[in-house]
C-alpha cells in the first residue's frame, strides 16, 4: 500500500498530485495540525502488491541509495531529492505565496518613524497603530520595527514635552532692576512685592507659592500693599485677620485706580499662619482679585 499527503484540516487542497518538494514548509498563516496528525497516510487507493513467494523468504534488501538529481519518486512515494516541481505560468507552489507579489514594506510604518523624528506625536501613534494592525493581518507587509521606533520616539517626545511644561511652570521668576517682574515663575508668597501680578492663589489655607507674570500678561490678581505685622509672639488667626482687613482696606484710596475697579474685583489678602511666622514671615500681602477673567490692566496709580 502506498501512501498520499494527508493536509490537516483548514489547509486549502492541494493539487492533484501534490508532492511536497525538499524543504517544503506550510504557510505561516494555515492553522497548526491538530496533535498526532499524520501527514502522510496509506493510499488505499494503490493496489497492495503481491504476496511474497515462497511464504518463508529472506527479508527484501534494504532500500536502494538516494536517487540521483532529477529522479522523482514513485506516485504517493516522496522524493529524496531533486529540483522542486515546476508550475505553470501564473500558479504557485502548494502553500507559498502567489508569483509577482514580493514583501513590501508598510507605507504607514515609515510615516510613523518619519512624524517620530520631528515629532508629530499624533501622526506618529495614528500611523504606528494603524500599521501594526494591517501588518499583523498581512505576511507580505514589513515594517513592524519601524512604527514599533516611531511609537517610542513619539513616548521620547512626549516625556520632553512634560518635563519642559513642569520646568517652565516652576522657574523662578526674573526680576528687572526696579524690581518689576519680566519672566514669569513661582515665587514664596512672602517674596511677592507691591506691584506684582499674580495668577490667583484662592481663598484657601496653606499657600505657600504662587506664580507671578509681568503685568502686561493675562493675570487675574495683582498685589496692592504688604503690611508689616509688629510684634515677636504670634497673634494668633483672629487678629491677623482683623490688621489684614483694617490695614489692607485703609491702603486702597492711595493705591488703588478707582477708575479700572469693576465688580467682579474683590479684595483679598495672605497672613502667615503659626509655622511661618516661627520660620520668620511677618507681613500681610493684600490682593485685587479678578474672578471673572483674566485681564492685563494695571489697577495700582
Amino acid at each position: 500500500m502506498g501512501l498520499r499527503f494527508n493536509p490537516p484540516p483548514g489547509w486549502p487542497p492541494p493539487p492533484a498530485g501534490f508532492v511536497p518538494p525538499p524543504g517544503w514548509q506550510p504557510d505561516p498563516s494555515w492553522p497548526p495540525p491538530p496533535p498526532g496528525w499524520q501527514l502522510w497516510v496509506p493510499d488505499e487507493t494503490v493496489p497492495a502488491p503481491a504476496p511474497m513467494t515462497p511464504p518463508l523468504a529472506p527479508m527484501p534488501p534494504p532500500p536502494a541509495p538516494m536517487p540521483a538529481a532529477g529522479v522523482t519518486g514513485q506516485a504517493g512515494q516522496l522524493p529524496y531529492a531533486g529540483p522542486p516541481p515546476t508550475y505553470p505560468a501564473g500558479q504557485a507552489p502548494f502553500g507559498a505565496p502567489a508569483p509577482g507579489t514580493p514583501s513590501r514594506t508598510s507605507g504607514l510604518a515609515i510615516a510613523s518613524l518619519v512624524f517620530g523624528i520631528i515629532g508629530g506625536i499624533l501622526l506618529s501613534v495614528g500611523f504606528g497603530i494603524a500599521a501594526l494592525v494591517k501588518i499583523r493581518g498581512n505576511p507580505q507587509l514589513r515594517g513592524r520595527g519601524l512604527a514599533i521606533a516611531g511609537l517610542i520616539l513619539s513616548g521620547v517626545w512626549l516625556v520632553i514635552i512634560i518635563a519642559a511644561i513642569a520646568i517652565g511652570l516652576n522657574a523662578t521668576p526674573q526680576r528687572s532692576a526696579s524690581g518689576q517682574v519680566t519672566q514669569p515663575g513661582v515665587t514664596s508668597v512672602y517674596s511677592l512685592r507691591t506691584g506684582d501680578c499674580l495668577q490667583n492663589p484662592g481663598a484657601r489655607l496653606g499657600i505657600i507659592t504662587v506664580r507671578v507674570v509681568p503685568c502686561n500678561q493675562p493675570h487675574n490678581a495683582q498685589v496692592f500693599a504688604v503690611l508689616a505685622v509688629p510684634g515677636s509672639s504670634y497673634p494668633g488667626t483672629a487678629a491677623l485677620q482683623h490688621q489684614a482687613a483694617t490695614g489692607c482696606h485703609a491702603r486702597i484710596a492711595g493705591s488703588i485706580d478707582r477708575s479700572q475697579v469693576t465688580n467682579s474685583m474683590t479684595l483679598q489678602y495672605l497672613y502667615p499662619e503659626s509655622q511661618s511666622w516661627s520660620a520668620g514671615h511677618r507681613s500681610i500681602t493684600c490682593l485685587v482679585v479678578d474672578s471673572s477673567n483674566m485681564n492685563t490692566s494695571i489697577l495700582l496709580h
